[in-house]
């Protein structure tokens, strides 16, 4: 009769105790990961609600045209909110393409490996071509940011035509009143919307590798 080797399932038993541990740590670790997408991805709702609502207070254009009075698809909008008004929608689209540039540039960063030898990357000249063009929309959307989050802290103390009726909160008072400072906020919120954008594309690609 053949006799089992007992060092043989001894090594079979050990390699099977080993891929259970390491199928559930990988399976903790990807329950992280998704952990970490969603917070990432409740963080850039709410940076998109921030921009939202900045927008709204800022910009007035079309402040009277309802949307719901549009020809043909007012009724939809209507369904959706009927006091919407032109301004909204513009003041959510800018709200969306704040939030989604550095999204987009960040993917495209950790796709093509781009942080991993910048000079080599650029060698190609479409490469070349897609940094500027990432460069003017970034820059501009920072620009926007700025102007936009500052203008609102600067209409709670101004005299002109962007004054405000309601009280006037001391921080932002405060922040009205130092220039420099309120400029800093803003620059700091833009710097924070770059930095969120990174992580939850991290997330993203953790989830998916």
């Amino acid at each position: 009769m053949l006799k089992r080797n007992p060092n043989h399932l001894d090594y079979g038993s050990d390699q099977l105790r080993s891929d259970e541990i390491y199928s559930a740590h990988e399976s903790r670790a990807s329950r992280v990961r998704w952990l970490g997408l969603a917070f990432a991805g409740l963080l850039e709702g709410a940076m998109l609600l921030l921009f939202f609502g900045v927008f709204t207070e800022t910009m007035g254009l079309a402040s009277n045209q309802f949307l719901s009075e549009l020809p043909g698809i007012g009724a939809l909008f209507e369904i959706i909110d009927e006091d919407a008004t032109v301004s909204h929608l513009l003041a959510f689209l800018l709200a969306v393409f704040s939030v989604a540039v550095p999204l987009a540039i960040w993917n495209v960063v950790l796709a093509e490996g781009v942080h991993l030898d910048p000079g080599q990357w650029l060698v190609d000249p479409m490469n070349r071509v897609k940094a500027i063009l990432a460069g003017v929309v970034y820059a501009a959307v920072v620009l926007l940011e700025v102007v936009n989050l500052y203008t609102l802290i600067a209409r709670e103390t101004s005299s002109g035509p962007f004054a405000t009726q309601a009280p006037t909160d001391a921080l932002t008072a405060f922040l009205a009143e130092n220039q420099a400072l309120g400029i800093f906020v803003a620059l700091l919120v833009a710097i924070v919307n770059t930095v969120l954008a990174l992580i939850t594309v991290r997330a993203a690609h953790g989830v998916k590798s």
